[in-house]
């Protein structure tokens, strides 16, 4: 009985994971490179490569490629509209990160700053505006 009892929470736990799993590029990511730290992955692939498979599956709003101005200095950056992914060149594949639209704007400023706004409150619209929720004297009046 103990043991059915334990596979029926060990069961439960697995099913909650699952459900609870991140379908947006985030969720992606996590399933489909290896994990470094929180919020970090690696491929063996070229940036080119990965920056095309995440598209592929989750259409970014924009995208900003600097590796041919910067090298290896560059990298290719994805706005969503709550989330910033960097792919960045790391040996011979690439390091993903997955970022909040403010720290991942703030990150990667230097690369995004002249391309993409600064992200409102809640990050980003559908179409690359800032999002700005409310706020200030007399609102919701």
């Amino acid at each position: 009985m103990i043991g059915g009892v334990a596979a029926a929470v060990v069961g439960v736990i697995v099913l909650v994971a699952v459900l609870a799993r991140d379908g947006g590029p985030r969720g992606f990511i996590a399933d489909r490179y290896t994990r470094l730290y929180t919020d970090t992955y690696r491929s063996p692939k070229p940036p080119q490569a990965v920056a095309r498979e995440i598209n592929a599956k989750h259409k970014a709003i924009d995208r900003v490629d600097d590796m041919t101005a910067l090298g290896r200095d560059g990298g290719i950056f994805l706005r969503y509209p709550k989330l910033v992914v960097g792919v960045l060149p790391d040996g011979s594949g690439s390091r993903i990160t997955v970022d909040d639209a403010r720290a991942g704007y703030s990150r990667y400023h230097s690369h995004v700053g002249s391309h993409w706004s600064s992200p409102g409150s809640n990050g980003w619209t559908s179409s690359g505006s800032a999002s700005f929720r409310g706020g200030g004297p007399g609102s919701g009046k």
